[in-house]
């Protein structure tokens, strides 16, 4: 592109041609260039008796172009200067041209896509002919105008697909910095995950022994409840047993009776 965009300014630079002030529709250059030629060179100018296109007011009798043809200036937009010579060019086909010449008018002419040229004054042009220069330029500039087109479009593509690769990249960072934090909070959790298995191993271990006590102190229980029906038991009995016995204080002195009976019993002996 960069080669071609040279090529067109050099030729640009070459100075002033009316080729540089219109444009033609893609595929319209050789019809155009076929109509116009190397008249496409010249310059613009004012009347000032240099060479070249100046513009003139329309006819007032315009000659018609044939039945069903159109007018090239539907596909090519032109200065001024050259509303008269457009005006009295028609678009046909290549087998339709050598049928229509016979009819045209003075002044008028017919091309054709491929470039061909019928003119009213009988002269004939074929599209095998090498393209003139006006339709090699004008093809240049339209491709130059697509490959301008194309590289604005992948030019907008790359931004967007910049635009999108920075925004995948926060998205990436994000991502990440939010796999960190998750894989931090999931050591920890296991951290507090374990400590809790570790408390509750103690809790069940304090539990079985607590059981253990209980389960002890029920069977003391039960030993001691038993001993105090044994004792109470006990008790009943020596209370009745006691009810039975005589007054304490007499039996003692009885015995002390008895007992200072058997000592003098012992001396006299």
């Amino acid at each position: 592109m960069a080669a071609l965009a040279r090529l067109v300014e050099r030729d640009t630079k070459e100075g002033g041609q009316v080729l540089d002030l219109l444009q033609v529709k893609s595929g319209y250059e050789k019809a155009l260039g076929a109509a116009l030629a190397d008249d496409l060179r010249a310059p613009a100018i004012g009347a000032d008796g240099r060479s070249g296109w100046v513009a003139l007011p329309a006819y007032s009798d315009v000659s018609v172009l044939p039945e069903g043809v159109l007018a090239l200036t539907n596909y090519v937009t032109v200065p001024d200067v050259l509303v008269r010579r457009m005006g009295q060019v028609g678009l046909v086909s290549a087998e339709d041209g050598p049928r229509l010449q016979a009819v045209l008018r003075p002044g008028q002419r017919l091309v054709s896509l491929e470039g061909d040229l019928w003119r009213w004054d009988g002269f004939r042009a074929g599209a095998e002919d090498a393209p003139s220069a006006a339709a090699l330029r004008l093809q240049q500039l339209n491709r130059l105008v697509e490959l301008k087109r194309d590289l604005e479009d992948v030019a907008a593509r790359a931004q967007g697909a910049a635009q999108a690769h920075e925004a995948l990249t926060a998205r990436l960072a994000a991502l990440t910095e939010a796999d960190k934090q998750a894989r931090i909070a999931r050591r920890e959790a296991d951290r507090l995950v374990a400590e809790a298995n570790r408390a509750l191993a103690r809790a069940e271990a304090d539990r079985d022994l607590a059981e253990g006590r209980r389960e002890a102190s029920t069977l003391a229980l039960a030993r001691h409840e038993d001993e105090a029906m044994a004792a109470r038991k006990a008790l009943i009995e020596a209370q009745r047993g006691g009810e039975g016995l005589g007054d304490l204080a007499a039996a003692r002195a009885a015995v002390e009776d008895i007992r200072t009976a058997v000592e003098a019993s012992r001396i006299t002996m």
